[in-house]
């Protein structure tokens, strides 16, 4: 039986996949060599919250967390490639809506950037979604 984090990975894994123009994806826990001349993403599911909503038996639960998705792309070629890709992400995670895959659905809270750095043969740019659901 899927978990509520599984339904939620789900989600956001399903979104992540269909962003127009999205380079390969380094899944978590598959091994993944990148070409040193091609971009790619690396997502990162984390769960931050997990608390009753409301006070009784069997409350209605609150899950709240970020999905941080790393845009990859060689190093050299300017910032130009990387913030596109930054972008069509951001655009796809636009915050307030709801996303729903096989009837779960997940408000995003906000999609936003921070500051890119080179790591190794890459300028990666972090993209953080924030997300929560209701359960």
């Amino acid at each position: 039986m899927a978990s509520i984090y599984d339904d939620i990975r789900r989600v956001l894994e399903t979104t992540l996949s269909g962003v127009v123009g999205i380079p390969s994806i380094a899944w978590e826990n598959i091994s993944f060599s990148p070409s040193t001349t091609s971009p790619y993403v690396k997502p990162r599911f984390a769960p931050t919250v997990r608390e009753p909503a409301v006070r009784g038996l069997n409350p209605q639960m609150y899950y709240q967390g970020v999905f941080v998705i790393e845009v990859c792309v060689p190093e050299g070629v300017g910032p130009g490639v990387g913030d596109d890709l930054a972008d069509s992400i951001i655009t796809a995670f636009d915050a307030p809506n709801d996303l729903t895959v096989n009837g779960v659905s997940v408000t995003i809270r906000y999609a936003e950037r921070e500051l890119g750095t080179i790591e190794g043969a890459y300028y990666c740019i972090p993209v953080n979604i924030g997300w929560h659901i209701y359960n």
